[in-house]
């Protein structure tokens, strides 16, 4: 129950829902108090969007009570429209802007100003855009269409958007997604801001590192109830993930059990012009490497080059044999190299394809005749085994958009589809990103049996947490350099970031390359 010192924000009361005779939450009571950003987590499944759908009016829950700044609302009548009118404000992962629209006029969609009859104040529309984004440090074009800027900036236009409606209480589902470097500090800044005029922040990331950073107050969903609740300066971060998974941390990492065996990767001196210079690297069969750094390191500009993806100079080995710099991806998939980019949206998948073409697509020659014609019952069943063994969740058996799965699910699609070509290599670049606690213990377990297996795996992640607990070795990487390795009790965080400082000038976070 809220106190009446916060009822300046919102307050959910003994929260009860079903989807059919499935209980999504169950008696979950929780506020949020405005000059707060207060930290909505929990794995995939948790009740988390659907809290969010009840506070923005997009979902009315089986029972339970509703308080905005400390006075009581009637489900029965509450809808979005009137949501947003009260000041509730939810930015959800997915956009939902109008591509062809200009700036301005997204800003304004709904409640345009005008000056007679129909007619739009298109100026009234324009300055009020400005201030909306000078409020939020942006300089963004007004006028430029949404759909040519990044998506970065289209964010801050949802932001925008959402504060045009003088909202009090501002939800963000996982804002920082497909967010790095400047951009992060930009969506940090802007919560900042928020904070400052006094809004009610809930913030929704798996990422520890924002929560610790960006979060006065946490809140733990687990299977539909509160598991926990407080000031993030009084949690530790392995306490925090132990309430959203019910055990503890270092469980979530498999130890291998195979001894690494010979070198599978060897690469010498891999140069790209600008962005990394002079690198030397192995991994064995039955070896995790990992590669930590900041911002700007050349750790995925190193990913890219050992796939073919950009050009390079130096020496690649596979098996002991010289196959690289590879000049193409398909040269670098035919010497069993299989690379995970870090956007799997944009660059992994189709996701406008069903899930079963998305597994099978780097192993067309096993699902089409010899005319070329796909076999639509081995696709099937070549996707559907993927799907068992990686426990995809696939409502309608795959034959659902990509993008209709979880952040998750989607990349153990991705994975999937790489272990079809039976790589020799596989280079990870952020490989949980976006992904829940518990779909990040499956795709630890999931590479440590590829590893048993023989597979040498090198792996990227802005998370240290992730990179210490998933390796057997770790490579730090500073100015397009590696310039140390840790392994066994020298790999701590604070070895990281020692070597990090005293080869970076201005070293601010890990955050990803």
């Amino acid at each position: 129950m809220p106190d009446e010192q916060q009822a300046g924000g919102a307050a959910l009361i003994d929260i009860y829902h079903t989807y059919g005779a499935a209980p999504v939450l169950r008696g979950v009571s929780l506020d949020f108090p405005p000059s707060t950003v207060t930290a909505l987590v929990g794995e995939n499944g948790a009740g988390k969007s659907t809290l969010l759908k009840i506070l923005g009016g997009e979902v009315r829950p089986s029972s339970g009570g509703l308080l905005l700044y400390g006075e009581p609302v009637d489900f029965g009548s509450y809808t979005p429209a009137r949501a947003q009118r009260t000041g509730i404000a939810i930015v959800h992962q997915e956009q939902a802007l109008v591509g062809p629209l200009s700036v301005a006029e997204n800003i304004s969609l709904g409640h345009e100003p005008r000056t007679t009859g129909p007619v739009l104040d298109r100026k009234a529309m324009r300055g009020h855009a400005e201030q909306m984004l000078a409020e939020l440090g942006s300089e963004i074009d007004p006028d430029r269409p949404v759909e040519e800027l990044s998506l970065a900036q289209r964010q801050l236009v949802e932001i925008a958007k959402a504060l045009s409606h003088g909202a009090r209480v501002v939800a963000l589902d996982e804002p920082s997604a497909v967010l790095s470097g400047a951009e992060l500090e930009r969506l940090f800044s802007v919560v900042e801001r928020l904070v400052r005029r006094g809004v009610a922040v809930v913030y929704v990331s798996h990422r520890m590192d924002e929560i610790f950073r960006l979060c006065q107050r946490y809140v733990v969903l687990r299977d539909g109830v509160v598991a926990g609740a407080g000031a993030v300066a009084d949690v530790e971060q392995d306490q925090l993930i132990q309430l959203m998974v019910g055990r503890p941390v270092s469980a979530l990492f498999p130890a291998g059990e195979a001894v690494p065996g010979p070198v599978r990767l060897e690469v010498g001196g891999l140069t790209v012009p600008g962005k990394v210079s002079g690198v030397d690297l192995s991994v064995r069969a039955g070896e995790v490497v990992g590669i930590a750094g900041l911002s700007g390191s050349g750790r995925s500009t190193l990913a890219k080059a050992l796939f073919g993806a950009v050009p390079a100079r130096g020496s690649v080995s596979v098996d002991g044999r010289r196959v690289g710099p590879f000049g193409s991806p398909r040269a670098a998939i035919r010497a069993g190299v299989a690379y995970l980019p870090e956007d799997r949206k944009a660059e992994a998948l189709a996701l406008r394809m069903p899930v079963r073409w998305n597994l099978t697509s780097t192993s067309l020659d096993r699902v089409t005749s010899r005319l070329g014609l796909v076999r639509r019952a081995v696709e099937r069943r070549v996707s559907r085994g993927i799907v068992e063994q990686l426990a995809i969740k696939v409502p309608r058996g795959g034959e659902e958009p990509a993008a209709a799965l979880s952040g998750g699910n989607q990349q153990k699609v991705v994975l999937g589809k790489w272990l079809q070509v039976e790589p020799k290599v596989l280079i990870l670049d952020e490989p949980t990103r976006g992904v829940d606690v518990g779909a990040k213990e499956q795709i630890y377990r999931e590479l440590r049996a590829l590893t048993d297996e023989g597979l040498a795996v090198l792996v990227i992640s802005s998370e240290l947490v992730e990179v210490l607990g998933l390796s057997d070795r770790v490579l730090v990487m500073a100015s397009g350099r590696i310039v140390g390795q840790l392994e066994g009790d020298d790999a701590t965080e604070e070895n990281v970031m020692a070597l990090i400082t005293r080869a970076s000038p201005h070293p601010t976070a890990v955050t990803p390359a």
